[in-house]
């Protein structure tokens, strides 16, 4: 995995939260990206929580972290969609809203995550980093390995996390 950081992450400052953008372009037609973001049984192959139901429909899911027992699983919330270009849900206190565009082979993305303290911007920004990777690796038929939760520093975590420090101006 690269600690190369792609998309020109930002961090934004928004009705008293912190809202961090992140983008990548994946060479893969947007119906198969909503699937993977959407589909109960597809998003542990990239993602760091399962849920209790598709993505597919507004209302409550449970999300549970993957790989990190100690932490709770969260009530979630499905509070927008608009398949296959907008995604938002709740997870515990902060809000993240999927957004895919694009046409043909290519599809954009872009992942804007909601919430309180500014300080765990670059260690969210690292997780989503890792999970864009399986992501990608997912849609392309492999087989990842889980870079999630524990997992994470084996996968180059905490230099991302000093990468994204750095950009965001976090320190």
């Amino acid at each position: 995995m690269s600690s190369h950081v792609s998309g020109n992450p930002r961090l934004t400052r928004d009705d008293g939260d912190w809202v961090l953008v992140l983008e990548r372009i994946l060479e893969h037609p947007r119906e198969e990206v909503w699937a993977a973001l959407t589909q109960a049984e597809q998003i542990p192959n990239w993602g760091p929580f399962t849920t209790d139901r598709d993505l597919t429909t507004t209302g409550a899911v449970r999300l549970a972290h993957i790989d990190m027992p100690e932490a709770d699983e969260k009530e979630g919330y499905v509070l927008e969609v608009n398949a296959p270009h907008l995604l938002v849900f709740r997870w515990g206190d902060d809000i993240l809203r999927w957004e895919l565009s694009g046409d043909g082979d290519k599809t954009f993305l872009v992942l804007r995550h909601r919430f309180a303290n500014r300080q765990e911007a670059p260690s969210y920004a690292a997780g989503w980093h890792l999970c864009l990777d399986g992501l990608a690796g997912t849609l392309a038929g492999e087989k990842m390995p889980s870079m999630v939760g524990h997992n994470a520093v084996n996968y180059g975590w905490r230099e991302l996390f000093a990468r994204y420090a750095e950009l965001l101006g976090i320190n």
